[in-house]
């Protein structure tokens, strides 16, 4: 159940970050792309130790 979870953190923010940096930023696409993924990274990550530590 927790891999579900994070799988849907990871590609809602995922999509979410690629989104609102496409649409607020004038980056290259590759940038956005990677950008975006480090925030799901970094979503997902804090999910973990969240969930570690609780």
């Amino acid at each position: 159940m927790h891999f579900l979870i994070g799988v849907f953190i990871f590609t809602v923010v995922a999509i979410t970050g690629y989104f609102f940096l496409s649409a607020f930023t004038s980056l290259a696409e590759t940038a956005i792309v990677i950008l975006a993924l480090v925030l799901a990274f970094l979503a997902e990550y804090t999910y973990m130790k969240i969930r570690a530590d609780g």
